[in-house]
């Protein structure tokens, strides 16, 4: 089903949904997690895609070990602002909103994984992101290749990383492989 709403709207919602609302999740749970504990944001490989397309600066900015979370808020909130102003193109984005809500997942995943290292190394806590592949959902499909079951083997695999493990940790995961960002 191809959304009709304007543009600027589906920006809005997406990014509400997809980054934000997983950034406010992080927020309140990552500093309840126990020793040992597994995070996975399910990010898509739509967000390789969508950095590609993304100005040169824009790409650099997303793939930077030094970018903060306030950096990245601001950046996502531009990317709305720019799409309700119809100048999110010439500033740079490409114009997939679910796309770049996925990169926001996965640089607030490296982030997020950058500062439990710095904060709470000894806790052996893995955060990554994944992609769950084309799987055949509401959104995706019928014609998508996998099942339900079988889009989630890789959050699984990531989720239940046993103690003794300490990668991966800050990566972008896909058919429970490390992808390069």
């Amino acid at each position: 089903v191809h959304d009709t709403a304007p543009f600027a709207v589906q920006a809005e919602v997406t990014l509400k949904t997809n980054f934000f609302g997983t950034r406010n999740v992080c927020t309140e749970l990552l500093p309840l997690m126990k020793p040992y504990g597994r995070v996975v944001n399910v990010s898509s490989m739509v967000s390789g895609s969508a950095l590609k397309g993304c100005s040169q600066e824009l790409q650099q900015k997303f793939r930077s070990d030094a970018i903060t979370e306030e950096e990245l808020v601001q950046l996502m909130t531009k990317f709305v602002e720019d799409t309700k102003k119809g100048i999110h193109q010439q500033e740079g984005w490409p114009n997939t909103a679910y796309g770049v809500s996925k990169i926001g997942v996965t640089v607030l995943s490296r982030i997020q994984a950058r500062l439990l290292n710095q904060q709470r190394k000894g806790d052996h806590i893995l955060l990554n992101a994944c992609c769950p592949g084309w799987v055949r959902t509401d959104m995706a499909g019928p014609k998508a290749t996998k099942s339900p079951e079988e889009g989630a083997e890789t959050p699984v695999y990531l989720a239940l990383l046993p103690p003794s493990a300490d990668a991966p940790h800050g990566q972008f995961v896909s058919d429970k492989t490390v992808r390069p960002w």
